[in-house]
């Protein structure tokens, strides 16, 4: 059999764990965003308390391996009678670690709105919530796409460490092709490719998006 000849018998294989890996990615995105915004609108929140531990909460959870935190929710979970399948696990330690670094991206996008535009606003008489919510916020919000974007190919990449704990995505499927042909080097490649192609594609959208947002 042939170089190629494998890897057209291993990439229907390859891509059913690609699909897993998006499903993954998308999931993470759907908790790990909201999540981060509401730790960047804590860490800006006007009680002092509040904003400090918002702000450890986020140091604490970006100073921890992501690798430690998905084991930690597998096996530390359970001792509160937790029990979250792989699948689980894997978007709820994603989903803590893609929050904790966005909200440093939110924060941006608030602090990025100039203070003259919210004297502006108060000065035409709206209440401090409105200010935020009508005027700091929507502009917020669309000054950071691109880089929660950038994030999310990031968290793609990163799927790979649900191979861990049993989750068959991506990198699970070439090892387990590897561990009955034991042909690593070749289904690595092949999926290390596959990796690419969606990485590169990827970034190349997100560099078109963040071009026509700035025109």
């Amino acid at each position: 059999m042939t170089f190629l000849d494998k890897w057209i018998e291993w990439l229907p294989i390859l891509l059913q764990g690609l699909g897993t890996s998006v499903l993954l990615t998308l999931c993470v995105a759907g908790v790990g965003f909201p999540l981060g915004l509401v730790l960047c609108l804590l860490s800006i929140a006007p009680v002092r308390l509040v904003r400090i531990l918002s702000i450890a909460v986020i140091e604490i959870l970006r100073g921890i391996p992501l690798l430690v935190v998905i084991f930690f929710a597998y096996f530390g979970f359970p001792d509160f009678d937790l029990v979250l399948s792989a699948f689980a696990t894997i978007v709820v330690a994603h989903s803590l670690n893609l929050g904790a670094y966005s909200s440093e991206v939110f924060r941006a996008g608030i602090l990025h709105v100039g203070a003259g535009q919210r004297e502006a606003a108060m000065s035409l008489g709206l209440t401090s919530w409105h200010v935020f919510s009508r005027v700091v916020l929507p502009q917020a919000l669309r000054a950071v796409p691109g880089p929660l974007m950038s994030f999310l190919i990031m968290v793609f990449q990163s799927t790979s460490l649900a191979f861990a704990i049993g989750v068959g995505e991506l990198t699970s499927q070439a090892f387990s092709i590897g561990s009955k042909t034991f042909d690593y080097l070749s289904v690595l490649v092949l999926a290390g490719l596959i990796y690419a192609v969606v990485c590169i594609a990827s970034s190349r959208i997100v560099a078109g998006f963040e071009a026509k947002m700035h025109r």
